[in-house]
């Protein structure tokens, strides 16, 4: 096989499966059979005369070859999708994709507003929008699949520019029946005998209720993980423990009475909220509008202060 017929679409179908690390998922995001990926690594591997992947049961890894090619097409693809920004940015903000992501809590309870807004402005630009951790959502957008991110922690990481949107403050939740219900407050060392209920690795909320405790010398003894905001809000409601979840999240609840917010003391879990992209990305017409818009609206402050941002 030649350079010449060797096309974008098979680089494409290997780039997919390199990132993926995966024959299968890469046939769903590509909408090709799996037969039809294969065919097309094989044609790869055929052409360069070298094992390009390492078959190791339901998923691949990279041979060092394919390590190689894999760092060339994410070259290639990165400028191709900076090409394409440009020449959207030349016809203006009538079309083309934007690629969000954001955390569980913003992406749930302050992003869909804010894509509306912008939706009604400009329709024929395509939006999708992905909700996972912070710590996904930030990688990500290192890794260009993201235009930009929404995050519930800082990203420690140097090419991203981050840029604060607000203070937000993590509020004590308890169930209707539990003791604790009718008290006018708490004091965060209490929280060391009881059930305490935690959002996944990689949440911002999770990192920040994990700071503040260890900055307070409280070490909790029994902690229960679930996935995201919404099952720990329905474990606290089942009387299955406490936790501390941002006010953005629980609002409804505690407006509702299916959760009650007895108020903390000894401890002021405060955090900032953050939206970030890729410092060397091209800043397209159509993401610059929307960091503008971000600049215009006026996001609830649901604290005052930020104790470890100093």
């Amino acid at each position: 096989m030649s350079y010449a017929s060797m096309n974008l679409n098979q680089l494409r179908v290997f780039h997919a499966v390199a990132r993926l690390q995966s024959f299968t998922r890469a046939s769903t995001e590509l909408c090709i059979t799996q037969p039809g990926v294969s065919k097309h690594i094989q044609a790869l591997e055929s052409h360069y005369g070298i094992r390009l992947f390492d078959r190791l049961g339901k998923t691949v890894a990279l041979t060092p070859a394919g390590e190689t090619l894999s760092a060339a097409t994410t070259s290639i693809f990165r400028s191709l999708e900076a090409a394409k920004a440009k020449i959207d940015d030349i016809k203006g903000v009538t079309g083309g994709k934007l690629n969000v992501g954001a955390s569980f809590t913003i992406g749930t309870y302050l992003i869909p507003e804010i894509l509306s807004r912008f939706h009604q402005l400009y329709p024929e630009v395509e939006i999708t929008l992905e909700i996972a951790m912070s710590r996904h959502i930030a990688q990500k957008v290192v890794s260009n699949d993201l235009d930009i991110g929404f995050l519930g922690a800082p990203a420690g990481d140097d090419r991203l520019v981050l840029q604060k949107m607000m203070t937000d403050e993590l509020t004590l939740v308890v169930a209707r029946e539990h003791p604790w219900n009718r008290r006018e407050s708490v004091n965060a060392d209490e929280l060391r005998r009881q059930p305490f209920l935690l959002p996944g690795p990689g949440s911002g909320t999770r990192s920040t209720i994990e700071a503040h405790l260890e900055q307070a010398g409280i070490r909790l003894a029994n902690t229960i993980e679930f996935g995201n905001i919404e099952a720990v809000k329905k474990a606290v409601a089942a009387g299955m423990g406490v936790s501390l979840l941002s006010k953005l999240a629980v609002m409804g609840e505690i407006g509702s009475g299916a959760l009650k917010s007895p108020k903390l003391s000894g401890i002021r879990p405060f955090r900032s909220l953050y939206f970030a992209r890729h410092k060397d990305k091209f800043l397209s017409t159509t993401l610059r509008v929307l960091i503008e818009m971000l600049a215009t609206i006026h996001f609830p402050d649901m604290g005052s202060s930020d104790p470890l941002s100093g």
